[in-house]
């Protein structure tokens, strides 16, 4: 998916409640663990991070993400953020995350590539935590059609969910000064991994996991902790 797409749509998408949700998770545990540095990974708008911020003994931190766009918005949020690939990063923290089923968007041999990066960035003993969407989740939350529109913009995703990879058909109107609409369309895919495929992916030791209902009654998500051995 084209990552300046997705940093237009994004504010149409509508799902900050859930969002802040699913950031109280992650804050309250983190809170437990209380590291001095944070890295998140994904940070688009830098909403997380300014978070963090402001609730946790954070002496650090920064956020990635490999939208331009996104990663302007973060800045002028207030949060420290770089354009960058998490293997082209230099330095080290005590903790590290990825929100909102960045995993999801990853195949195997990505996996174990963006994996093996997060462990060289973390600190002995660093902390990694993700959410991913579980197989409920594709199957009877994320499949299906979705439209949002304003005065001057609309979209629609439909989305398919087969063997294992959700394809996500995306269209994006947007008017003109000319009173004709711009078009610009993409498709996203996203696949489910087995929490053992994961396991499989890195030598991080899985600690602890969190099944989250967001969207549904059933745990439509999960979020795993890692550890880094010393």
């Amino acid at each position: 998916m084209g990552l300046e797409l997705y940093g237009e749509i994004e504010p149409l998408l509508g799902f900050e409640e859930e969002a802040d949700r699913l950031y109280d998770i992650y804050i309250e545990i983190l809170k437990s663990w209380s590291p001095e540095t944070l890295l998140d990974i994904g940070c688009g708008s830098g909403k997380f991070l300014l978070r963090a911020m402001s609730e946790l003994p954070l002496k650090d931190s920064l956020g990635v993400d490999l939208s331009q766009e996104m990663v302007k918005r973060a800045k002028r949020a207030g949060a420290e953020a770089e354009a960058l690939d998490i293997c082209d990063l230099n330095g080290r923290f005590e903790a590290a995350t990825a929100i909102f089923d960045v995993l999801n968007y990853l195949e195997r041999a990505e996996l174990e590539r963006f994996l093996g990066c997060v462990e060289d960035i973390l600190e002995p003993n660093g902390l990694f935590l993700a959410d991913i969407n579980t197989l409920y989740g594709f199957e009877e939350v994320a499949q299906g059609a979705l439209i949002r529109e304003n005065e001057k913009e609309v979209l629609t995703l439909e989305s398919i969910f087969e063997d294992g990879v959700m394809s996500t058909a995306i269209n994006y109107f947007k008017a003109q000064n000319s009173g004709c609409y711009e078009r610009k369309s993409d498709v996203v895919k996203q696949y489910f991994h087995e929490i053992e495929t994961i396991l499989d992916s890195t030598s991080l030791e899985l600690i602890q996991t969190y099944p989250i209902s967001l969207y549904a009654e059933e745990p439509d998500k999960e979020l795993l902790l890692f550890k880094k051995a010393i």
